[in-house]
């Protein structure tokens, strides 16, 4: 085996040979990762060595620590298991933390070979254990957890004053203006159907179902570099990893593709039909009733739209017309469902 020159990305020589001591480690078994936004991770075939990046990210390093110390406890989530917290300047100015190795690769890594029925597959196992730690009682959550705000307000600016009750009406209001102001000034007639009174009342209606749902645990950026598959054949999800964004909100926020990469927007014309498969999926689980399936994609559908009016999403040059779509066959489902 030969030795990874990055290790010394995080620590020196003289570092990198008391670690190898502490931990029964040889250099040639160390391989280093530096993906992470926060973190440098140096890691085994059966460990994982997190270090925060630099000072202003000491933060969320704690934080996941804490959400490990928190999730260990619950065996059927398939998380790393915090092995131990260190803090031995020998090795670094900072604490830093030793989890297990999860077995699988990242969905990235199949992301190119996959088919929708994979896709499909591995979203529905998703969506299953979403429900899981969102059973976490509160209560048992770190305060440093449950006070936590969103990780980017500015990005999310209108989803988090839609789904607060005390904004909701104005946020819900202001959306369908902009969808109205588009369609006329853009002579959009095929979609003058989303901008009358009825479909106005029947978005407003299940939205405010999803709005009333209770606060849960989230994990809030899950995308596809944090879910491990076991293999191409069969799926399976055998890890959730990077809990660093972890904090207390809307069960909705899990179902955000928009902090994906462009992969899973090569299926966006299939987003209405695998978020109603996840929703079903997520709702039966957690014994949730609703009157309807598609509260989570009008949600989504028009934060699409909002989010298309100032750039193409994934570079896709119809984002816009993607969103209209999208509402028109959420509208047809809901006044289906109004009929039966």
């Amino acid at each position: 085996m030969t030795l990874d020159k990055c290790i010394y990305g995080v620590l020196n020589w003289q570092q990198l040979e008391y670690f190898c001591k502490r931990f029964d480690l040889k250099p040639t078994q160390i391989k280093a990762n530096f993906d992470g936004w926060r973190k440098l991770i140096l890691y085994t075939e059966d460990r994982v060595f997190m270090f925060p990046r630099d000072p202003r990210v000491i933060e969320w390093l704690d934080v996941e620590i804490a959400t490990y110390e928190l999730l260990n406890n619950y065996k059927n989530l398939p998380v790393p298991f915090l092995l131990e917290r260190v803090r031995d300047e020998k090795i670094s100015y900072y604490d830093f933390a030793v989890v297990s190795r999860l077995r699988g690769l990242a969905y990235s890594k199949y992301e190119k070979d996959v088919s929708l029925d994979k896709v499909e597959k591995m979203l529905e196992n998703l969506a299953e254990l979403f429900a899981l730690w969102h059973e976490i009682p509160l209560q048992d959550i770190p305060a440093k957890i449950r006070k936590r705000p969103i990780f980017d307000e500015t990005i999310y600016q209108w989803e988090l004053e839609i789904l607060d009750l005390s904004t909701m009406k104005e946020a819900f209001d202001f959306a369908f203006e902009e969808l109205t102001r588009y369609i006329k000034e853009n002579g959009e007639n095929y979609f003058e159907s989303l901008i009358t009174e009825r479909t106005k009342n029947l978005w407003e209606s299940c939205l405010l179902e999803i709005v009333s749902l209770e606060p849960v645990f989230l994990h809030s950026d899950i995308h596809e570099d944090q879910i491990l598959i076991d293999t191409l054949e069969n799926m399976k999800i055998t890890g959730i990893l990077d809990w660093e964004t972890v904090r207390v909100g809307n069960p909705i926020w899990e179902f955000n593709f928009y902090e994906w990469g462009y992969g899973i927007w090569d299926w966006r014309k299939r987003f209405n039909e695998l978020r109603r498969k996840m929703w079903k999926i997520y709702l039966d689980k957690r014994e949730i009733k609703l009157s309807n399936y598609e509260g989570l994609n009008v949600f989504y559908a028009i934060s699409e739209f909002l989010k298309s009016l100032s750039k193409p999403i994934a570079e896709h040059e119809n984002s816009i017309l993607l969103s209209l779509e999208s509402l028109v066959e959420i509208t047809r489902e809901l006044e289906k469902s109004e009929v039966e």
